[in-house]
């Protein structure tokens, strides 16, 4: 789970506040419990200084326990309570009079008012504070409920965020078929309908794309290959031989232009296993499709190429192939050298110095003089793509007039 998610956050203010609730009531309760406890003296001295008073006037309540019940003092009748009261009971204070002693009791959070006259008793239980008590509980409890409604209900609205990221984590790995939509009607639930409508229309371009490019390569192969078979029909060995040339070269050109649209679209799955350098240069070579005079003169390799590497064997060629094609067409000699050095590959060729940064020159599509990639622009492109689906690396250097790109195979994901 991630440490800082709004989640975690909501959370941690939902405790807070959780704690700061039952901090406040447990302080308002004990506040209030000082001032009631006060109320109650003042309330009982009140209720035993009035009976004073009437009985030196002579003048006697008709009913005591009516005259109490004024007071908010209840005649306790429970024997058991009556003893408890007086055995574990705190005295908060104590009255002498000649008619009576009276005595403050508090126990269990009541206050009680003791009357003994020495002939007879009667314990009184205060009610107010009960009152007072029950309302503040009740307070408390419907604050409690609020606040749990309100985590509650944040929490479900934000909840659907962990699905949304999921299915934006999975299309962005490539699976174009994810369903994010959300009947909620607040801002998340917005957000996750509109990306899933952006996700549909990014889905449908991709596929009318792909559709168009296949459809295209398809439509292709067939004047190809008739015209491949025309020429084998040539009488002509030169002309033959140009003409079966020229209509390989289309098919091979289609046949790489088919895996670099599956690599823009990252829907390309390496196959790896290993093979040795020397061979894996030599289908790059193939692919370049001279003829054994320009093979052996514009070629150059220097060094023993005996590595063994893990590479899916069609892409690591087309990569090679593209480096060498595009150093053959920027060379001012029509060269280009193959070396390899401390488990790199290093192609070369001597040419005049960039004009542009080279992390340009790896931009789709650079054309112009400035360009130094395939006529379609596309060379270092698809060369840097390939790397990278390899987990490796390709650099580039510029020494004593010559371009190097190396690729360096110790580390990346293959290896």
């Amino acid at each position: 789970m991630i440490r800082n998610s709004i989640l975690n956050k909501i959370s941690a203010i939902f405790a807070l506040s959780l704690f700061l609730l039952v901090m406040f009531f447990a302080l308002l309760l004990e506040h209030q419990g000082e001032r009631n406890l006060e109320n109650m003296k003042q309330r009982q001295l009140q209720s035993v200084n009035y009976l004073l008073v009437m009985y030196r006037n002579n003048v006697q309540p008709s009913d005591i326990e009516e005259y109490f019940n004024n007071f908010g003092l209840k005649k306790v009748t429970s024997k058991h309570l009556k003893d408890s009261v007086l055995e574990r009971g705190v005295v908060i204070f104590q009255k002498l009079s000649p008619i009576s002693r009276f005595s403050s009791i508090i126990y269990n959070d009541r206050y009680y008012l003791f009357i003994d006259n020495f002939e007879s008793s009667v314990l009184l239980e205060s009610q107010e504070h009960k009152s007072f008590n029950e309302s503040l509980w009740v307070v408390f409890v419907i604050a409690l409920l609020i606040l749990v409604y309100m985590y509650v209900s944040i929490y479900k609205s934000i909840s659907p965020l962990k699905s949304l990221s999921a299915q934006i984590r999975k299309f962005a790995g490539g699976d174009l078929d994810i369903e994010c939509k959300s009947d909620s009607s607040d801002e998340i639930g917005e957000v996750a309908n509109e990306f899933d409508k952006a996700a549909k229309k990014i889905r449908d371009l991709i596929q009318s794309r792909q559709l168009f490019l296949r459809t295209l390569m398809h439509e292709l192969k067939t004047p190809i290959g008739k015209g491949r078979i025309v020429s084998e029909m040539l009488e002509d060995e030169t002309a033959k031989k140009r003409l079966v040339n020229v209509f390989g070269r289309l098919d091979l050109l289609i046949a790489e232009f088919s895996k670099v649209e599956q690599l823009s679209a990252k829907h390309y799955d390496l196959h790896v296993k290993e093979y040795t350098l020397l061979h894996v240069i030599e289908q790059a070579i193939d692919l370049l499709m001279l003829d054994d005079k320009k093979r052996e003169e514009q070629v150059k390799l220097e060094g023993h190429f005996d590595l063994s590497v893990r590479v899916d064997f069609d892409l690591m060629a087309l990569a090679i192939k593209n480096l060498m094609d595009n150093a053959l067409k920027h060379s001012v000699e029509k060269k280009v050298f193959l070396t390899y050095e401390e488990q790199k590959l290093v192609v070369s060729n001597k040419g005049e110095p960039l004009k542009m940064a080279i992390e340009e020159y790896f931009q789709p599509f650079v054309s112009g003089s400035k360009a130094c990639g395939s006529s379609l622009g596309l060379g270092l492109y698809i060369v840097s793509n390939i790397m990278v689906l390899h987990g490796l690396s390709v650099q580039y250097a510029y020494v004593d007039g010559y371009h190097q790109f190396s690729l360096d195979f110790s580390k990346g994901k293959c290896a």
